[in-house]
């Protein structure tokens, strides 16, 4: 037997706690969910489309003119025709087409030049204090 001695308060000490099996099931708190992050994704991506989308949409159209002028050439001659009666008031000098478009634009009262700056399908309208661009970039600006 043992000779140390042990004293009759130790029996008595509380005893020092250990953790149990029921500490580790309690539900652990979640870390906050990336909702924030989510949200300032989204909001960038907004911005994106929001941005590109004129340019798409531009695009698309002059995709599908360029194939629809495949089928049949521009009517210059009507372009012409309404670009010097809209701006008849402001005395009309001179109009611009591509060179194969010079036979279809005259006749229409006012001088018809050809330029190599411009494409088939293509008006400038030479005003006294300035000029009309009617390319189909401009006019389909203007319906977009």
């Amino acid at each position: 037997m043992d000779d140390a001695f042990v004293s009759f308060a130790h029996f008595f000490a509380p005893a020092q706690s250990q953790p149990t099996q029921a500490a580790h099931l309690e539900p652990q708190p979640q870390p906050a969910a990336p909702l924030p992050a989510v949200r300032r994704f989204h909001a960038a991506l907004v911005d994106a489309l929001a941005a590109s989308l004129d340019d798409l949409l531009r695009d698309l159209a002059s995709d599908v003119l360029a194939r629809e002028l495949c089928l049949a050439p521009c009517d210059v001659e009507r372009i012409a025709r309404g670009l010097l009666e809209r701006y008849a008031s402001q005395e009309p000098l001179a109009l611009l087409v591509h060179e194969s478009d010079v036979a279809a634009a005259e006749g229409l009262g006012v001088a018809v030049r050809s330029s190599r700056d411009l494409r088939r399908g293509d008006c400038t309208l030479v005003l006294r204090y300035g000029s009309i661009d009617a390319s189909l970039g401009a006019r389909l600006a203007d319906v977009l």
